[in-house]
């Protein structure tokens, strides 16, 4: 009764539409052939409505009403057209009101088939539970196993193989690529570790004070040539260029971390030997640091709270290198053979490898350098366009990082992070 309530609304909101449309000013006159095409919209639209609460109505027939709606219909001579089972029908049940169509497939259905139960549509198979065991068992012997090979050593389609194991709530997580350690590496990562840490527990700007700093060649053909850069964009910049693939273009990169800025970025055109560092620390990086951090009773001194940290590249093991970051940083700078000794095979630890790299590569490539010079500008200018408090909260994950290395005794503890 609703619906037959809700059917004249509808019809008698359409119909009025279509008639004030009909004697709108000319300057808007819909043209009778239109009247009409509109006029007979409103009935189909009626009829598709009446269509789908009939099937509705059918659907949701008890059992009980169709057997009753075939004892109205009646057998041999005795029995009754579609319009008395109808009106009998919708006598007794009001709630339940049915078309004469409703009769006619009831009694169609019955000749056909010999019964008058409602099957729902199959939709998709379930599959049995000993196989869903044997799926899961499979991925607990296996946690490397391919949905596709599970499918079809249990005879199921892939879909289900997945369906099955969402339902169980079991991800496919990625490999996730690290470092190589050797067997002492752990011991020196813990120790470098609890020393940072000990240090910024009695000094909690020492990490900020630190002049964390790397290198990394970046080809023009898109891809960082970096043994330990292990950041990927997350999206296919669909790059490609021909290039001479035995000799690549590339620039070579310098940059140092430091409080909430970025020292650099300085470029080498030719491979990095111990005298061409101890010249850019020299005659680049110095002037660079004496200016922005000045000692503040000797102006050709650095600040006394400034400390250096390279890691164990040969260039940076050199004598005269060390040398003269004995004599620069006389105490204060971190690597290999220095006064704090840098643990090898740990990019982890510094906040150049588990950011800058990465994040630059992103950047850049997504803006497809043509040349040396171009892929130079876009490094500059990337740079430029971190935010002070970006690195200033790089330097914080840095001690976070150091407390991860300890938790698991020096060993790789990318998992710890969130």
């Amino acid at each position: 009764m609703l619906f037959s309530f809700v059917l004249v609304i509808l019809r008698y909101i359409l119909i009025e539409i279509v008639i004030c449309c009909y004697f709108l000013p000319c300057s808007v006159f819909i043209s009778p052939v239109l009247f009409n095409i509109c006029y007979c919209f409103v009935f189909i639209f009626e009829h598709l409505l009446l269509r789908i609460y009939f099937k509705i109505i059918m659907a949701h027939l008890s059992e009980t009403q169709r057997i009753e709606i075939l004892i109205l219909i009646g057998c041999g001579d005795e029995t009754r057209t579609q319009q008395e089972v109808y009106n009998l029908f919708n006598a007794k049940y009001p709630d339940r009101v049915i078309s004469r169509s409703t009769v006619s497939k009831i009694d169609k259905k019955f000749r056909e088939t010999g019964h008058v139960t409602h099957i729902a549509h199959a939709g998709r198979p379930k599959i049995n539970e000993n196989v869903k065991l044997n799926i899961l068992l499979a991925v607990e012997d296996d946690p490397h196993s391919n949905s596709r090979q599970i499918a079809a050593d249990h005879q199921v389609s892939q879909r289900s193989v997945l369906r099955v194991l969402r339902a169980e709530r079991y991800h496919p997580y990625k490999v996730q690529l690290v470092q190589e350690l050797n067997e002492d590496d752990t011991d020196r990562r813990m120790e470098f570790c609890e020393i940072m840490q000990n240090r910024c527990d009695r000094n909690p700007l020492f990490i900020y004070n630190v002049l964390f700093s790397d290198e990394a060649t970046f080809c023009l053909n898109g891809t960082v040539k970096r043994q330990n850069c292990r950041y990927w964009s997350n999206e296919n910049p669909h790059w490609i260029s021909e290039v001479h693939t035995q000799y690549p273009q590339k620039v070579n990169v310098w940059a140092g971390i430091i409080h909430n800025k970025i020292i650099g970025p300085f470029f080498f055109e030719q491979i990095l030997t111990g005298q061409r560092y101890l010249e850019f620390l020299r005659n680049e990086l110095m002037p660079v640091l004496l200016e922005a951090f000045p000692n503040n009773n000797n102006p050709n001194l650095l600040d006394d709270n400034i400390w250096f940290q390279q890691d164990g590249a040969l260039p940076h093991v050199a004598h005269p290198v060390r040398e003269f970051l004995n004599n620069s940083f006389p105490e204060r700078w971190i690597g290999r053979r220095g006064p704090i000794e840098w643990p090898p095979r740990s990019p982890d630890l510094i906040p150049l490898d588990f950011f800058l790299w990465g994040y630059l590569k992103s950047k850049v490539y997504a803006e497809k350098p043509l040349n040396v010079d171009a892929l130079k500008n876009c490094i500059s200018a990337e740079i430029r366009n971190i935010s002070p408090q970006f690195i200033y909260n790089t330097l914080k994950e840095c001690m976070n990082r150091f407390a991860y290395c300890q938790e698991v005794g020096g060993g790789h503890f990318e998992q710890l992070i969130k």
